[in-house]
């Protein structure tokens, strides 16, 4: 694996760092003066193909010109000799809670070429992101294209106190209504909201043209509220029991688990959390999971994997082992907060607490229990790939935020495009999932998704070929953002600084 990773390593260069944000300074705006990116191999990834030798021309943020080299005018322009490298168009992560830390997010996905993301659970307040999405969008503020949703939707006893609670059909409909009114771009609902004011999401969400995805509640199952109308469905970890043979067994587990931890009742919690874990792994069934992509595919669903985000969930590791040590000296870790590293470090420590608990609960030797999770990362890995043999649609998500532990604002989607390939998909169709997939969702084709004249300038450049190895999305030479041109040292200034803003 490859880390384009910045480091300051002295006064000059953080004095030299920290003075643009002092002033609020930012990347220069998009040259007057062309920009050609001479002699690149542009991949189509529609067509799964690399077509090489090409000139690309930018002028402001928009690509004016894709031609066989030579065949432009490069009078007073900037050329940039692109020969031996791979232009891809810029990438997206459709499930990245980025913008309520957008002062270093936004420079962390920049560095690592993601141009745009999708924000399913933000707290700022809806004014305050619809404006700094228009800003984005006009170049007034730097960093990636988005979308968001605002404040999660939940149903009583709500996850978590940060979402709003609703629990009838008149007060789901009067939230829809205020959340079109306000601009967002779609509603994100949680796992426990009730059936009714699930329908009622779906229908007004319809009636005033604004998308519904999420979590599906366990209210019902995944069929229905695709058939409802659900635009996503997030998360293979979450919805592995919609390919389970024992689905409705397992959802009354999890309703009973609410139920437990309401009471108190820390047993009857670890039973219930048991039983539902070992009848996902044990009746995982693959032609389940192509006939559920089937209904995604007649209904218009999209799915999320977000297979990055459980990779640690079932890495076992107890605190003092060389593993568990050389976890931690991970280098990314510079650009997330000291004291959130820590939490990770302390949230470890305390999962193995809990997996020696669980053994004393039910007997059980660590080799089998190891060798269970091994077998469930297997298969939420393969589930991306089932349901795409059944014709639904995939978009490449990281559910990155500082709560969970080692995902990284911007180098986890290359992480997660790898773990894509890993389960069963091709490079090209993994890289489809961050680039046209999510033009296509968004309904933004004209403008985003592909390499092609009158397309927005949200590009990368590469060292080498994603469609040989998906992991060659890490080898970025250049990103292009809105028009921008950063090359490599112009990205490790990005990534400086935000090493630096997460130490604040």
């Amino acid at each position: 694996m490859t880390w384009r990773l910045g480091r300051c390593s002295s006064a000059l260069a953080i004095a030299a760092v920290l003075a643009p944000i002092a002033f609020g300074a930012q990347p220069a705006s998009p040259a007057a003066r062309a920009l050609v990116l001479a002699h690149v191999t542009v991949i189509d990834v529609v067509r799964g193909q690399a077509t090489p030798d090409l000139d690309v021309t930018i002028v402001g943020n928009r690509i004016t010109a894709v031609v066989r080299s030579g065949g432009v005018t490069r009078r007073n322009a900037q050329v940039v000799n692109a020969t031996g490298k791979f232009l891809i168009p810029g990438l997206w992560d459709m499930h990245s809670h980025s913008l309520d830390r957008w002062e270093y997010s936004s420079l962390l996905n920049i560095a690592n070429g993601v141009t745009g993301f999708r924000d399913p659970g933000a707290v700022k307040a809806f004014s305050e992101i619809v404006k700094l999405r228009a800003d984005v969008e006009a170049g007034r503020v730097f960093g990636p294209r988005f979308v968001a949703a605002g404040t999660i939707i939940d149903g009583s006893p709500s996850s978590r106190a940060t979402y709003v609670t609703i629990d009838t059909p008149e007060q789901m409909r009067a939230e829809v209504a205020r959340r079109k009114t306000a601009g967002l771009d779609f509603i994100k609902v949680y796992t426990r909201l009730s059936r009714d004011a699930f329908l009622a999401v779906a229908a007004e969400g319809k009636r005033l043209g604004i998308p519904l995805d999420g979590h599906v509640p366990l209210s019902l199952t995944a069929v229905e509220a695709s058939n409802a109308g659900m635009r996503s469905i997030e998360h293979s970890y979450r919805h592995r029991m919609a390919c389970a043979t024992e689905e409705n067994r397992i959802r009354d587990l999890l309703l009973a688990q609410i139920k437990a931890v309401q009471a108190y009742d820390d047993p009857a919690y670890r039973s219930t959390e048991d039983e539902a874990f070992r009848l996902g792994l044990d009746t995982y069934s693959a032609d389940r999971c192509t006939e559920l992509g089937k209904a995604f595919a007649r209904n218009g669903t999209w799915f999320v994997p977000t297979l990055v985000e459980m990779a640690t969930r079932f890495d076992s590791l107890f605190p003092g082992q060389p593993e568990f040590v050389e976890r931690f000296k991970d280098p990314r870790t510079q650009y997330v907060p000291p004291h959130k590293v820590n939490e990770w470090r302390a949230n470890q420590a305390f999962n193995m607490g809990q997996v020696e608990a669980m053994i004393a609960y039910r007997p059980i030797n660590f080799d089998t229990l190891f060798d269970q999770r091994k077998r469930e990362v297997a298969n939420r890995l393969r589930m991306p790939a089932d349901l795409h043999r059944g014709g639904a649609r995939l978009l490449a998500g990281t559910d990155v935020d500082t709560t969970f532990p080692f995902l990284f604002y911007g180098f986890s989607l290359h992480d997660e495009l790898g773990l894509l390939v890993k389960g069963g998909l091709t490079p090209i169709e993994a890289l489809r999932t961050a680039t046209i997939n999510p033009a296509e969702f968004l309904h933004r084709e004209k403008d985003l998704g592909t390499v092609e004249t009158g397309k927005l300038a949200d590009l990368v450049l590469l060292d080498a070929n994603p469609l040989e190895l998906i992991s060659n999305t890490q080898k970025i030479a250049a990103v292009v953002a809105n028009g921008r041109y950063l090359p490599d040292p112009e990205l490790k200034k990005l990534l400086e600084r935000a090493a630096l803003i997460v130490k604040k």
